[in-house]
């Protein structure tokens, strides 16, 4: 298994959450502008399209970070035993 360094972790939870609050500042933007052409408040289902655009995000990003914690316990782990050696056969 090749080794992934620590700050490569951090780096990929930066971008993702960068991409994330882009995502969800263009899709506000983009209901507000909808809304101010119309003179109208944004409606019911574009409400809901968002929130479950929004949950969607959410979802991804905890799976995101339990694979980045269940990363950091393997590399964890490999450290340990590297710095325990490996056991004499």
């Amino acid at each position: 298994m090749g080794f992934i360094p620590d700050w490569a972790l951090g780096v990929g939870v930066i971008i993702i959450a960068i991409t994330v609050a882009k995502t969800l500042s263009g899709m506000l933007r983009m209901m507000s502008i909808r809304a101010a052409a119309r003179n109208l408040t944004p409606s019911d289902e574009e409400i809901s399209e968002l929130r479950q655009s929004l949950d969607a995000v959410q979802n991804r990003l905890s799976e995101v970070e339990e694979r980045l914690d269940f990363t950091e316990r393997l590399l964890a782990k490999q450290r340990d035993s590297e710095r325990l050696g490996s056991p004499p056969r």
